[in-house]
């Protein structure tokens, strides 16, 4: 049986929050789509940058639940 689960290489987010925050810190998307319900959809590459940023915008209390 194959396997059906692939990899996406590219982090996606229609969250445009992240998409400001990711490019104020350097961080630009590799492509952006509108999704079938008419959402832009960013990606990103995948890497340890994009994470440790991710991460820097989180740790903000204003994202805390």
């Amino acid at each position: 049986m194959e396997n059906k689960n692939k990899w996406d290489k590219e982090y996606a987010t229609s969250f445009l929050n992240e998409v400001t925050f990711l490019k104020s810190k350097g961080i630009r998307y590799t492509w952006v789509f509108t999704n079938d319900e008419g959402v832009s959809v960013w990606k990103f590459r995948k890497t340890k940058e994009l994470w440790d940023t991710l991460s820097e915008m989180y740790s903000d209390k204003k994202y805390e639940v």
